[in-house]
């Protein structure tokens, strides 16, 4: 009877593991190399708004950057944003009053060039407890460069001896994660990270849709990674993606809309992704690239100054409690 016993326990263990759902790449580590990248459909027009957040913005003030293209909320330095500039620009990250606009300090990242930055994102990383800024340097209008490069260091503090400086940072421990799309070359303006998983997700611009591509955790820094598609969006020109620090909240622009999605019980990213997402209050830019959610919910945008000689504003949309 005893081992009567025993077999049926047996048997029972098996039967249990069998039954493991392994789609969900935050209980057991997604296995993306047998992905089917999802396609999403949807009319945008007809797309419902989300009421989460008033429909105007503030305007917090302006912000003296010509080619703004990345904006992250600074979880060490609360009550400010950091900014860069694109292609034609130095390697230099803008700490960003987020009251008023103005730049308080410039930091010059040593150990990275800025080949064609395009996006930012301030995340969970390797070591537990400490936030990450994973900076893109993936944009390619020509569409022709061979392999791209994201940067990824703990997010520097801001000390009152450099306000109004331009600060050489040469003692970071700098992550060069070199990769290349599995389909050619992608102009890509949308970054953002699962801090949950610690993915690393892109979205592209020039495409007929925006594609989604992924890095993997861990992503590889001594030899060049591989991205896999992990989908592709219901609309086009995505110019700039960010997750809050909880993993459960995406925003994704293009040019005239925001795309906001909210996850489900037990939801992956990409599941949360592949679904419709609602539209998120925008009052329009002349070349919006950035946007950022902050500690409480509301999240931030900034324009390219275009070839206007006016200042872009930087915009805050506040969450309704």
């Amino acid at each position: 009877m005893k081992y009567y016993f025993l077999v049926i326990v047996m048997i029972f263990a098996i039967s249990s593991q069998s039954c493991v759902d392994d789609s969900n790449p935050i209980e057991t580590g997604y296995n993306w190399s047998t992905h089917e990248p999802f396609k999403a459909v949807y009319n945008t027009f007809s797309m419902p708004f989300s009421e989460k957040w008033n429909p105007s913005a503030e305007v917090k003030g302006t912000v003296a950057l010509r080619e703004a293209s990345g904006l992250a909320y600074s979880y060490k330095n609360p009550g400010k944003l950091w900014s860069h500039q694109d292609s034609g620009n130095t390697n230099m990250l803008f700490l960003i009053d987020a009251e008023t606009g103005e730049i308080i300090t410039r930091y010059r990242i040593e150990g990275t060039v800025n080949i064609d930055w395009e996006d930012i994102e301030i995340s969970n990383g390797p070591e537990k407890g400490e936030t990450y800024l994973y900076v893109g340097d993936t944009g390619d209008n020509q569409e022709r460069r061979g392999s791209y490069t994201i940067y990824r260091f703990k997010e520097p503090e801001y000390q009152e001896s450099h306000s109004g400086q331009t600060i050489t940072l040469s003692d970071l421990e700098i992550d060069k994660i070199d990769f290349e799309f599995p389909d050619g070359s992608h102009d890509t303006e949308g970054l953002l990270v699962d801090p949950v998983t610690l993915d690393i997700f892109l979205a592209t611009k020039r495409d007929v849709v925006s594609f989604l591509y992924v890095l993997p955790y861990p992503q590889k820094t001594e030899v060049k990674d591989a991205a896999f598609k992990a989908g592709e969006f219901g609309f086009r020109e995505t110019s700039a993606a960010t997750s809050n620090l909880a993993g459960d909240k995406v925003l994704i622009k293009n040019r005239q809309e925001i795309f906001y999605w909210e996850k489900a019980d037990d939801e992956s990213m990409v599941q949360m992704l592949s679904r419709r997402p609602i539209k998120a209050p925008y009052v329009g830019e002349p070349q919006g690239e950035a946007i950022c959610f902050d500690l409480d919910g509301n999240y931030f945008t900034v324009s390219e100054e275009l070839n206007s000689t006016t200042r872009p504003n930087l915009y805050k949309y506040l969450k309704i409690n």
